[in-house]
């Protein structure tokens, strides 16, 4: 495969998974993860299209560089600060005054581009390391 389908590969996954997450707030972000991870944590972990198509390329092309590293630990990051998040609302039902008005705040489109921004750039940069 060329160095270009990969990167675009990379950016078609990360609008798909920015487009089931995509919501105006981040309670409703949180409602429609909380959908999937009731069913299922594979369900959910499915659902991360990005994530699973950076794991498959560093095992494909033996990628141990900076660029893959730093993109996996985004990722992880952000997966496993989502499923906390839903843990402690839905699961604990925990209420915190400053966590609901901070997920009662409008998330603007431009916030939600930075992952399929990002990742495809960082893959780009992981693959044109090792060639």
């Amino acid at each position: 495969m060329q160095l270009w389908h990969l990167v675009a590969l990379s950016f078609v996954l990360e609008l798909v998974e920015m487009s089931w997450q995509y919501a105006p707030t981040m309670r409703r972000t949180l409602e429609r993860i909380y959908g999937l991870y009731r069913r299922s944590v594979f369900l959910l972990l499915l659902g991360h299209t990005g994530y699973l198509y950076l794991l498959w390329l560093s095992l494909r092309y033996d990628l141990l560089n900076w660029p893959i590293i730093l993109a996996l630990a985004l990722k992880t990051l952000d997966i496993f600060t989502k499923i906390e998040l839903v843990n402690k609302l839905y699961r604990r039902g925990e209420r915190d005054e400053g966590l609901e008005q901070v997920l009662e705040i409008p998330v603007p489109l431009w916030l939600w581009m930075i992952g399929p921004l990002t990742y495809p750039w960082l893959v780009w940069l992981a693959l044109t390391q090792v060639r």
